[in-house]
């Protein structure tokens, strides 16, 4: 086979089909011409000339710092061990993988130059870039591709899942291999995912990462580490002598110029104090701006906010243990539940989710399908009522398990308790601190009947949380042999049509609702250019007129 990129086909519209709600101007309406190809990822690479001021001829000066707040601090810098997309939106300024994903959520590559693929699926052979230096001065080659890329693949639990008894070897000074034990329709989407980061370092930071991890944070990225103030901020410096991938930027491909020389990342967990910070100018760029200030920028020409589709709110029910063990009292449940009534209970505005049967993100046109449309969002609970009492039920307490310190996943818990009882349901909401509600989700089921849980999108649904055993237990064969199956299916639409498949049978056995497509919302400044907002704010093009 030859080296043609994998097509995961995802639209990158506004978060509201067809309005201009991906960017806008804080309280202006739909989005002038170039705030819409920054937000979409149309805009043609980077350089002044892309700037709007350059644009008009001006001789425009830029800052030589960013100011970026985030809402939490790292729990580390190693990409290999944390999910958290805290960690990936700053190790991806320093650290490189071989192939990344574009505003398309197409894979591209970065540090790779090509490859090819057996005819079996089982073998992919990947040429390196030549000339690329890590920040200690090393040559980048293929050792430190295969040290890093086996060891994510042994400590990084979802890749260890993902691809099960994956080996990577060196066949040339830059060329290595990577050998599966089943065709993976998704490998390279797997290798290109912000989420689970495969990033490259040297053969010795690898070698002596030990048990503790990796400590030195060294890479081939438009940006190196100058300090990690714990709990306070992260000050990257540009890499001067960086050498960009082609092509234009897009997503986390492209050409990186890392135009402004110095970025802070400044952790300002306080949502009052972020906004306001970000309002007075003090922050450049503000992450995770919270849904119940989004009006509170009505009027300010001088920010800009992007929403985005960030991930689905869904309620998952408990197949294995209480009162859900029952398929049939779980469709009833399902019967009762209202999407638009918890959506609303758990974000306020209407602007700020959607509501549609997707397990997966529903702009992915690639995998959006409406398989088990019928079971979506019934909202009858009067329907409910009657099916329940020809059910085994007997007035057991339904325990909605939830937490305070995320509103959105309480406030549409304590929607759906009133859902339920109108459906004949005794239903009571168990709240505990986060640590705590991570903790029996996922080692005592005994203990819960439903939780919601807010969850980011995957490239490709088949790798979501909803198909996931060690999410929620899931245990229905059919469900995880469908799954199976769009991931080794032979092609793209043969994989579609499995995983539609998978989807209705997920519906069919009443074990999730998506209760709605939920937005995230960043701020910048609104004279910041070439920031694009995908999963996170990329910021490695972005400057600042001064």
């Amino acid at each position: 086979m030859n080296n043609d990129l994998f097509k995961a086909g995802v639209s990158r519209r506004g978060f509201l089909t067809g309005s201009a709600a991906l960017c806008v101007m804080a309280g202006r309406g739909p989005p002038p011409p170039r705030a819409a190809a920054e937000a979409t990822g149309e805009s043609g690479g980077s350089g002044a000339e892309s700037g709007s001021a350059a644009a008009s001829g001006q001789d425009v000066e830029y800052r030589d710092e960013l100011q970026i707040a985030l809402p939490a601090s790292p729990d580390g810098l190693d990409p290999h061990t944390t999910s958290s997309l805290v960690t990936m939106d700053i190790i991806c300024n320093v650290v490189e993988p071989l192939f990344g994903l574009d505003s398309d959520y197409e894979p591209q590559p970065v540090l790779a130059k090509g490859y090819e693929v057996s005819d079996d699926g089982l073998t992919y052979t990947i040429k390196l870039r030549e000339g690329v230096t890590f920040h200690n001065g090393k040559e980048f080659g293929s050792e430190d591709v295969v040290a890093s890329m086996n060891r994510w693949l042994t400590v990084n639990d979802r890749a260890a899942s993902l691809l099960p008894g994956a080996t990577f070897a060196a066949s040339g000074d830059h060329e290595v291999t990577c050998t599966l034990t089943e065709p993976a329709i998704d490998f390279l989407i797997i290798l290109g995912n912000h989420s689970q980061y495969p990033g490259i370092f040297p053969f010795e930071v690898i070698e002596t990462a030990g048990d503790t991890g990796v400590t030195e944070y060294v890479g081939t990225g438009a940006y190196k580490l100058v300090e990690w103030k714990q709990d306070q901020y992260i000050h990257l410096t540009r890499y001067e002598d960086y050498v960009a991938a082609h092509g234009k930027a897009s997503g986390y491909t492209g050409k990186v110029s890392a135009p402004t020389k110095d970025i802070y990342y400044q952790f300002v967990t306080e949502a009052s104090t972020r906004v306001s910070g970000f309002e007075t100018g003090e922050y450049d760029i503000a992450g995770e701006i919270p849904t119940e200030n989004y009006h509170d920028f009505d009027g300010n020409d001088d920010v800009k906010l992007y929403t985005h589709n960030a991930g689905v709110l869904t309620a998952f029910l408990n197949m294995n243990e209480g009162i859900f063990a029952d398929e049939e009292i779980r469709k009833c449940a399902l019967m009762a539940i209202d999407c638009e009534a918890a959506a609303l209970a758990a974000y306020g505005e209407k602007e700020l989710f959607n509501i549609d049967p997707n397990l997966g993100n529903p702009e992915n046109t690639q995998w959006a399908t409406d398989a088990g449309k019928k079971y979506f969002n019934q909202a009858d609970a009067k329907a409910a009522k009657k099916a329940l009492a020809k059910t085994s039920y007997a007035g057991e307490t339904v325990k909605l398990l939830t937490t305070p310190d995320y509103k959105d996943m309480y406030n549409a818990t304590v929607a759906l308790q009133e859902q339920l009882e109108k459906a004949g349901f005794t239903a009571e909401v168990d709240s505990y601190e986060f640590a705590t509600f991570m903790d029996i989700r996922s080692g005592k089921p005994e203990q819960w009947d439903l939780f919601v849980a807010s969850t980011n999108y995957k490239p490709i649904p088949a790798q979501s949380l909803s198909v996931s055993k060690a999410f929620y237990g899931l245990s229905d064969e059919k469900a995880l042999k469908l799954v199976a199956e769009t991931r080794t299916a032979k092609d793209t639409d043969a994989a579609a049509k499995k995983w539609a498949e998978a989807q209705e049978r997920l519906y069919e056995i009443a074990v999730i609702e998506p209760l709605c497509h939920y937005a995230s919302i960043t701020g910048t400044q609104a004279d910041v250019e070439d920031v694009e907002v995908l999963d996170g704010a990329i910021v490695w093009n972005a400057k600042r007129p001064e």
